[in-house]
């Protein structure tokens, strides 16, 4: 063994002795099956992402709006705009809308927010606000998006209204929309 070692026949391929093991230099090809038995290591970047089977990619942003006037109709008072990849067909969209307001009417009332994706409201939550004071609520949704394309946009909003009356504008009136899109091939 001492003399195949030091004999190395295998030097001018890259391949040497090592303890515990072999080293293997330059640039290989694997034409039929491999199996690893032990752990794998890779340096950091060295798998393109185009290389996996099941590729990621993330986009985020948010919006708000403040100093606001809420009325009775669930409108979108701020959205922000994720645009889909090159190559992926599905997001999972992440998105938490919160609402603040204060009750300027002279009788108790609610406020309602909600989060939509691409106009499909995630659902309403509510909280029962009394005359002359403020509260807030957030209201989570997370859908996931199939068939898209590349280049599509995803739309991402927050929607507000009251139960009963409409509230006049105020400092305290505010809204936004935190949103995160992990897309998948």
């Amino acid at each position: 063994m001492q003399q195949f070692a030091a004999a190395n026949p295998l030097g001018a391929a890259g391949v040497r002795a090592a303890a515990g093991g072999i080293i293997v230099e330059g640039y290989q090809t694997v034409n039929g099956p491999m199996t690893i038995t032990g752990s794998l290591d890779l340096p950091a970047g060295s798998v393109q992402n185009d290389a996996l089977a099941n590729p990621i990619e993330t986009a985020s942003a948010s919006a708000g709006i403040s100093n606001y006037a809420i009325d009775t109709t669930a409108t979108v008072r701020a959205s922000v705009t994720l645009t889909v990849p090159a190559g992926f067909t599905r997001a999972i969209v992440i998105s938490n809308a919160t609402a603040m307001g204060t009750n300027s009417s002279t009788a108790a009332d609610y406020l309602y927010c909600s989060a939509t994706v691409q106009t499909v409201n995630g659902g309403e939550l509510y909280t029962s606000v009394p005359a002359g004071i403020g509260a807030s609520l957030s209201s989570p949704f997370q859908p996931t998006l199939a068939g898209l394309s590349g280049g599509d946009t995803i739309t991402v909003g927050v929607a507000t209204r009251t139960g009963t009356a409409a509230w006049d504008a105020a400092p305290a009136n505010q809204a936004s929309i935190d949103a995160t899109a992990i897309f998948l091939k």
